[in-house]
């Protein structure tokens, strides 16, 4: 009777330089993720004794539908006392015309409309400057007009941290996304990006929010000139303003299904990479500092999976290389996993090592492509 023996063969000296380098870029992804990403879970404010007076404020171009069907959701919210700010940037929609009656009847509500005769400059960052002169209280909460919130009791959880303190409070957007690769792709990218400004915020060092879920404080709007360090960008109302005020003392982060706002993802292939590019573009203004920590994930993962690939090529035994992938990717995995659910993105985590794969050269190739594009329309 034939024996059967099987025979390991002794690593090469490749083998021992690419699991040396290996090693090397996946601790720095572990690093991301276990000093980061796995801080972000739930996290509901205690109930304050007393709340603030917040004003919402919603800056509109051409958002007539949207506004008929969200703001209703805006003016029920459950607080004491709040006030609703719509800014219109020329809208020619008939959103003036829609928005008159509804100002008389409701006294929480303001309309602030910039005629193009009269107001030169164009963009969100006018809308919100005016919308904040317009503003009867010193808390803001920002929203965009195709988004709807969690619950009716978002504006409750998400102006608690002004209660205790906090003048920047950054909340959570996730999106409502297709079936099929790409609605698949936006869940992923959403996750990922939340990972990276919710757990570096919760880990003291906050760069960035989303402007469909970002609060601040008057003061802390005024003690920056507002906007006026980046006005000449068409973007940076969130991340740029964020880096240039919030810091581990002032900042709250907010994560629960009563402070989500839902907002509806691109459709097509080219919108959504239209949307990539403008808004990695506007990476290029961010601090030295930010860019370095945000860089590294990216430099590693590229390294990871390029040298991984290579590896089974010229490897002595295919096990060594699928051992270290193996090691990295579980504990990601379950990670992912758990946030994933945190964070109510379905759809992706049962395939995290593909679009981990995946996701690291789509970015290389619209972060080139970023990079090298001229100043987008906003």
């Amino acid at each position: 009777m034939n024996g059967f023996s099987l025979v390991i063969p002794f690593p090469s000296f490749l083998d021992y330089v690419f699991g040396s380098v290996v090693l090397l870029f996946m601790g720095i992804s572990w690093y991301y993720f276990f000093r980061f990403y796995i801080k972000v879970k739930r996290r509901k404010p205690e109930p304050a004794n007393s709340y603030p007076p917040v004003s919402i404020v919603i800056a509109a171009k051409n958002e007539l539908p949207n506004l008929q069907q969200f703001l209703p959701l805006w003016l029920e919210q459950d607080y004491p006392e709040f006030e609703v700010i719509i800014t219109d940037d020329g809208s020619t929609d008939g959103t003036a015309e829609w928005m008159a009656p509804l100002v008389i009847e409701n006294p929480r509500l303001k309309y602030v409309h910039l005629d193009a005769e009269y107001v030169k400059m164009h963009g969100k960052k006018i809308a919100l400057t005016l919308g904040f002169k317009a503003a009867r209280y010193a808390h803001f909460l920002l929203t965009d007009a195709d988004c709807r919130p969690g619950s009716k009791y978002w504006l409750k959880t998400m102006a608690t941290p002004f209660s205790q303190g906090a003048e920047v409070v950054l909340g959570y957007s996730p999106l409502h996304a297709g079936k099929g690769f790409l609605g698949r792709l936006i869940r992923f990218e959403t996750l990922l990006t939340a990972l990276n400004y919710l757990g570096f915020a919760m880990a003291g060092k906050p760069y960035m929010g989303v402007g469909r879920n970002l609060g601040y404080t008057r003061r802390i709007y005024d003690s920056v000139n507002g906007f006026s360090a980046h006005y000449y960008l068409p973007a940076g109302d969130d991340d740029l303003f964020v880096q240039s005020v919030a810091s581990a003392g002032n900042t709250a982060v907010v994560i629960h299904p009563d402070a989500i706002t839902w907002s509806k993802g691109k459709s097509t292939w080219s919108e959504y990479i239209k949307q990539r590019i403008r808004h990695l573009w506007i990476g290029k203004y961010y601090d030295s500092a930010v860019k370095r920590q945000l860089g590294w994930f990216s430099v590693a993962q590229l390294f990871f999976w390029t040298l991984v690939t290579v590896w089974f090529f010229f490897s002595n035994w295919f096990v060594y290389p699928l051992v270290l992938l193996l090691l990295k990717l579980t504990p990601e995995w379950i990670i992912f996993f758990g946030r994933s659910r945190a964070l109510k993105i379905s759809g992706v985590a049962l395939l995290y090592p593909f679009w981990n794969w995946f996701h690291t050269y789509w970015y290389l190739i619209i972060g080139i492509r970023a990079f090298f594009a001229k100043k987008p329309a906003w």
